[in-house]
């Protein structure tokens, strides 16, 4: 009985290795294809990052814009708020 259970453990030890060993192999084959010329990818990626930087620059213009349009808007919103306020103490009475 004792043999039994000793080769059926090394069995299923050995298959567990082998199932292991073959998906960190195959784990392994992919990333490697993946990776390819690193330098390639790294250049595109810089690439990209400086279209994005160039891109992203005259935000800055149109948002300091849009601010200054925006605070003429709140104030005028607040004279309209002014105005509903008087004109609900008059309608409230």
């Amino acid at each position: 009985m004792f043999e039994i259970l000793t080769i059926w453990t090394l069995a299923l030890t050995a298959v567990i290795v082998l199932v292991v060993a073959s998906y960190l192999i195959a784990i392994a084959y992919y990333l490697f294809r993946t990776g390819g010329n690193k330098r390639s990818h790294l250049a595109k990626l810089v690439g990209g990052l400086k279209a994005v930087r160039d891109n992203a620059a005259p935000l800055d213009r149109h948002l300091a814009k849009l601010a200054q349009g925006l605070m003429g808007l709140r104030s005028e919103l607040r004279a309209v708020d002014a105005s509903l306020g008087d004109a609900a103490e008059i309608l409230g009475q």
